[in-house]
């Protein structure tokens, strides 16, 4: 939707307005990429609506090569998810986002939104994004970082506040400038 202004003591969190709700985001500079924060939202709110308690696992993922496209990431979330939703028999959302700085390859940030009530913690999920990553596509790694797995509970705004507060690093401008035109910087699930 909008950013509204910088926060009053923090200069780099500021509000944002999401479908009439005003959030707080990372943000440095008012320099988000606004497609990104709502698309962020649209899927945070989304799993909160169809389950009540959502788990939330942050991974990333450094590929071995370049790539022009998306098409090695695309691949991999879709094996991913099949492999997840046989495991788990729910739907899982996510979002990802492709970043490129000073290295010669893109990586990824993947979050991840499962109903809670089936995942307890995040020790398969990571597991089998290493396993469909790391040995059966050969592609690159996968990194767990630090504080990575949240829980939003429906009538909790703190804890889906939380989520999207830490997800909006995945909206940073910086870093999602190098790539072909037609590539696509994020995706998130569609949903039905």
């Amino acid at each position: 939707m909008s950013l509204l202004s910088v926060h009053e003591n923090y200069p780099f969190i500021s509000y944002y307005l999401y479908n009439e709700t005003v959030l707080l985001v990372f943000n440095n500079n008012l320099n988000i990429v606004e497609k990104i924060q709502d698309a962020i939202c649209c899927e945070v709110y989304s799993m909160i609506d169809k389950y009540c308690r959502v788990r939330t696992i942050l991974f990333n993922m450094h590929l071995k090569e370049y790539s022009k496209d998306n098409t090695v990431i695309s691949k991999f979330m879709r094996s991913y998810i099949n492999r997840l939703e046989r495991k788990y028999n729910t739907h899982i959302g996510y979002v990802w986002v492709r970043e490129q700085a000073e290295s010669d390859k893109q990586h990824y940030h993947i979050a991840l939104f499962i109903d809670a009530k089936v995942c307890l913690n995040d020790w398969h999920m990571i597991n089998i994004a290493k396993d469909v990553c790391q040995n059966r596509q050969n592609i690159g790694s996968i990194h767990k970082p630090k504080n990575g797995l949240y829980t939003m509970f429906r009538k909790d705004h703190v804890s889906i506040q939380t989520v999207i507060l830490r997800l909006s690093y995945y909206a940073k401008r910086y870093s999602k400038t190098l790539r072909e035109p037609k590539t696509k910087r994020f995706q998130i699930r569609h949903h039905k």
